[in-house]
């Protein structure tokens, strides 16, 4: 029913109710993250963390915007976006962006406000994804949806930002392990493109 925008629509809902339940200090202790510092730091280290970076993804996402049609080539992008938004526009001082320096961004982000006006805003976000979803209310849906995911125009020149910073997309370039009787020998590649072709040959899929 949700047609064209059903697949970005769920990533939104997903991503959301992972953002509602990192607030939770329980949900966070069954993945061993506590008050207790440890090397990854605190369970609010782990929430802020966690927002920031789904702030700055959210950014970035204009990159899969095309402005000319006003439609979004990744349904994942689209989803981060329009929690980005949520989240601006909850207001208080929680999250901002605003143009830094020579032709960069600042992203910020008030970490204790994440528990209140954050989880509020999530909260209330989530509940009509989900109420929508649940009804099969597809018009009411596809009107929520295009209103957190509408670019405005002056976020175009955010958009200009973000693919002037872009960076090359990166490759993982893996090693393999050959056993020849009971030795085990590792073999890695240069990383170069034809490293990573001959990585893929020589592996034994």
């Amino acid at each position: 029913m949700f047609t064209t925008i059903s697949s970005s629509y769920e990533e939104c809902r997903a991503e959301t109710v992972a953002m509602f339940l990192s607030v939770d200090k329980e949900a966070l202790e069954i993945f061993g993250h506590t008050d207790t510092t440890t090397e990854e730091g605190t369970a609010d280290d782990i929430m802020y963390i966690g927002w920031l970076q789904m702030c700055r993804a959210g950014l970035l996402a204009l990159e899969y915007y095309d402005p000319a049609a006003k439609k979004w080539g990744q349904a994942h992008m689209q989803a981060r976006y329009g929690i980005t938004r949520v989240l601006l526009d909850a207001g208080e001082g929680l999250v901002t962006i605003k143009p830094h320096g020579d032709g960069d961004l600042r992203v910020t982000l008030d970490r204790s406000k994440i528990p209140t006006v954050g989880k509020k805003a999530m909260g209330d976000f989530l509940t009509k994804l989900q109420v929508y979803k649940a009804t099969a209310d597809a018009q009411a849906g596809r009107a929520l949806y295009d209103q957190v995911t509408a670019v405005p125009d002056d976020w175009l020149a955010y958009r200009d930002i973000v693919l002037n910073k872009r960076l090359p997309r990166k490759l993982l370039l893996q090693a393999n392990t050959f056993v020849d009787g009971e030795k085990v020998t590792l073999k890695e590649y240069d990383a170069t493109l034809p490293g990573f072709i001959q990585s893929y040959l020589e592996r034994d899929i």
